[in-house]
């Protein structure tokens, strides 16, 4: 087996939030690989070298295609991972499940003829549990029961090593949530109606949750600590759950954060695996949320399972203002800092930047955890947030404040790399297909290094980093050592162009010539799906320590000293300039061999060669040299602008997207978030008694400017009643005959006794002036 990693050594630097421990190998790193899965066979790949000097290298030679192994060859209708990486399970509908080892694997056992599991054949959905030691899997129940007992069921639990049955339940509905394990697979969880029961990994009863009217629950598949505390082995055997209660009959919906064993909620209990008459009663749950516009929730996990994402959802939006309806989000907390022993249930807040409805409502697009439990103090969690273009933004992992903004672009999506440092922001779906690649650690693009063709010189980009896919976006997946990201376009979804395409952390696209798959092969609708293998799990070392990461956790590669820094608008003209001669060059498969990404993902031959209507391609449609320049951007144009009208409305647009990019906020002090600017830099060079007298000064400015306000109110108000008389005098003789017949009453209440108000007493004032009027 190989990969084992031994802790060599532990560092901190002044600019990083944590503390990184680099691990060194014993033996070989296993390698990067992908899975492909088309319409004739299941397929791994290894990736090679993908840092810029050794794409380079392999274009220059123009290496052969290397290929890949065939693990399976024939029609599949679904697969599944390892989680950690050893094997894939693959079904055949005439076969059954299929075992396919990926560390072991050769072209010679392309074809398995019997099947890892039995009567496997029917099998529609499979997952594996969080550590691979069990297969989880449902089939459509049979009309005559056979397969919807207890003794073996249409929800069936396998051993992943050997593949022998274990347990069946009875499910009808074509889902795997309802059984659940726990991180470390000590536990399983499985839903029935208004309880979920409890088993060990002997499958022994030891527990129920009883919740009247529970549809879902959820548990944390992964559980890591910071790299700076100890793990309390106490708490390693309590676990976290949530349980949602749908709204019925006027009553809102609710979602309660448990513990087990102590805080399951007053019905629920814990079971003694050598009694199971002995039945010990739980304490109430951590923490509740009412949800009056919840009809579903998707739970998100902390990497530490300490604290949980909740998003809710409801189809149908009461306001008419969204089609997909509208959301909320809340952060769930085992530990509130105001209440100790207790759990909390707190709305997220937003950034005020994030565009809202008309009815004040931001809708939330995306939420993800940064997936790195060793970040010293409280994991963050990023948010796409308001309609589109929609802001992105980090918020802190405890109060939920926004601590940094992305910035405002069509993006709908959040990948975040597994060691948490590098982030995407991408627009997919019904989108562009747009990329903005940052390092979070930094608050900064990654700047792009970009190797010219067939030349010496390379140059490193570092304004106008986003990057667009040339093909739709459907898979998109960070490698399990954070260096490259994977996008594709498959079948269904995509019945064209399938294909997968590498990029690196910065944004750099991989040169096909220099990967081992054809996109042409999958084309047009081969390609079914494409992954990355997961990391191995990492070896306990001698000292009974986990490592958390198989890879270590590696910042950006200094550029090679020949690469040349230009900015902007000096490294496109550079590129377009030094690539125009080779804009006309094919290699081998017929696409651009090695192609060059534009800021705006254009390649050079495109930049070079820009679209010319017809009519404009002899007179040159009013611009000089023959080439076309568009009506609005022509000189003397009154629309000026110089860009199209499509350009000039997606700047309005996105007008305001650079001054919310890259801002780091504070804490919130009753300003905007992100609002700090000039005077608060200017505030921090005064003295606090020069700050103290300035805000003493404002404070007598602003009282002196709200009296003589109040003095001229005063003296509008007499004139206005002077011209009141003036213009109709019967009118206010009959208003003060009233006045003075309310004023009479009061006199005769203060007479009795009564205690007066102060419009009374001032109305009694007024008594001689309206009487001489």
């Amino acid at each position: 087996k190989t990969g084992t990693v031994a802790v060599a050594s532990s560092f901190h630097h002044s600019n990083l939030p944590y503390t990184i421990t680099m691990a060194s190998p014993s033996t070989p790193q296993r390698p990067i690989q992908l899975l492909f899965r088309s319409k004739e066979a299941v397929e791994l790949y290894t990736l090679p070298d993908t840092s810029s000097t050794a794409t380079a290298t392999a274009t220059a030679t123009l290496a052969p295609k290397t290929g890949g192994t065939t693990l399976y060859k024939g029609i599949s209708t679904f697969h599944l991972l390892n989680p950690n990486g050893s094997c894939a399970y693959i079904h055949d509908v005439n076969v059954g499940l299929i075992k396919c080892d990926i560390i072991n694997s050769n072209s010679n056992n392309s074809n398995a003829a019997a099947p890892f599991l039995k009567d496997s054949k029917a099998i529609q959905l499979a997952k594996c549990s969080p550590r691979g030691s069990y297969l989880l899997t449902w089939e459509r129940p049979n009309s005559s029961g056979s397969n919807n007992n207890n003794t073996t069921g249409n929800l069936k639990v396998w051993n992943a090593k050997c593949g022998t049955f274990l347990l069946g339940f009875s499910c009808k509905k074509a889902t795997l949530t309802t059984l659940q394990w726990t991180h470390d697979e000590s536990l399983i969880f499985h839903l029935v109606t208004n309880e979920v029961h409890v088993y060990s990994n002997t499958f022994a009863r030891v527990g129920k949750v009883r919740c009247n009217g529970i549809a879902s629950f959820s548990l944390p598949s992964v559980k890591g600590s910071a790299s700076n505390t100890i793990p309390n082995k106490n708490e390693n055997s309590k676990y976290l759950l949530t349980v949602f209660v749908p709204g019925v009959k006027g009553k809102p919906a609710r979602v309660d954060l448990l513990r087990y064993p102590d805080r399951m909620g007053r019905e629920s209990s814990t079971v003694d695996a050598s009694d199971n008459t002995n039945n010990t009663p739980s304490a109430p749950s951590l923490a509740s949320k009412s949800l009056f516009n919840a009809e579903e929730v998707t739970v998100q996990w902390s990497p530490r399972a300490d604290s949980a994402l909740l998003l809710t959802q409801t189809s149908i939006d009461a306001t008419g203002e969204s089609y997909y309806g509208s959301s909320h989000l809340f952060l769930l907390l085992e530990n509130d800092s105001k209440r100790p022993g207790y759990g909390s249930a707190i709305s997220v807040p937003l950034p005020s930047e994030a565009t809202k409805t008309s009815q004040g409502a931001v809708p939330i697009v995306e939420c993800k955890w940064i997936s790195n439990p060793q970040i010293t103090g409280s994991v963050p969690f990023c948010v796409i947030s308001g309609n589109m273009p929609a802001l992105a933004s980090l918020h802190h992992g405890i109060t939920a404040e926004a601590t940094f903004l992305f910035g405002r672009a069509h993006r709908n999506t959040m990948d975040v790399a597994p060691h948490g440092r590098f982030v995407v922001c991408g627009g997919y779906g019904n989108l562009a297909g747009g990329m903005d690649f940052w390092d979070r650690n930094k608050g900064k693009r990654i700047p792009r290094q970009v190797v010219l063709p067939e030349t010496e010189n390379y140059v490193t980009i570092k304004e106008e980093l986003s990057v667009t896919s040339s093909s739709p976006v459907v898979g998109h997946a960070w490698s399990p050592d954070s260096r490259t990201y994977l996008v594709s376009t498959t079948s269904p979804r995509m019945n064209v162009d399938n294909g997968v395409n590498i990029y690196r952390y910065d944004g750099s696209v991989v040169d096909a010539a220099s990967l081992p798959w054809e996109n042409e092969k999958y084309c047009p609708n081969k390609l079914l799906c494409a992954e990355y293998v997961p990391a191995p799990f990492p070896e306990v070392d001698e000292e009974n320590k986990e490592e958390f990461y198989y890879y270590p956790d590696r910042p950006q590669s200094p550029p090679p000293r020949r690469f040349v820094e230009l900015k902007g608008g000096k490294a496109k003209v550079a590129l377009a300039k030094l690539s125009s001669s080779q804009s006309g060059g094919q290699s081998n498969n017929g696409k651009d061999g090695n192609r060059l990404l534009f800021p705006n993902g254009q390649s050079a031959a495109s930049a070079a060669a820009a679209y010319v209507p017809p009519g404009a391609r002899k007179s040159g449609g009013g611009g000089s040299g023959g080439s076309y320049v568009p009506p609005g951007a022509r000189k003397g144009s009154s629309t000026g602008g110089g860009s199209s009208l499509a350009e000039r409305m997606r700047q309005e647009r996105e007008g305001s997207a650079a001054n919310v990019s890259g801002i780091k906020v504070t804490k919130r002090t009753g300003g905007p978030v992100g609002g700090a600017g000039a005077s608060s830099a200017a505030n921090a060079e005064k003295s606090k008694s020069a700050l103290r007298r300035e805000k003493q000064k404002l404070a007598k400015e602003k009282a002196e400017q709200e009296a003589a306000a109040a003095e001229q109110r005063k003296e509008e108000e007499e004139k206005a009643r002077i011209e009141t008389n003036k213009a109709d005098p019967e009118k206010r003789a009959k208003k003060i005959k009233k006045t003075l017949k309310q004023i009479d009453d009061i006199k005769a209440k203060k007479a009795s006794g009564v205690e007066l108000n102060e419009d009374q007493r001032k109305k009694i004032v007024s008594e001689e002036g309206l009487r001489k009027e």
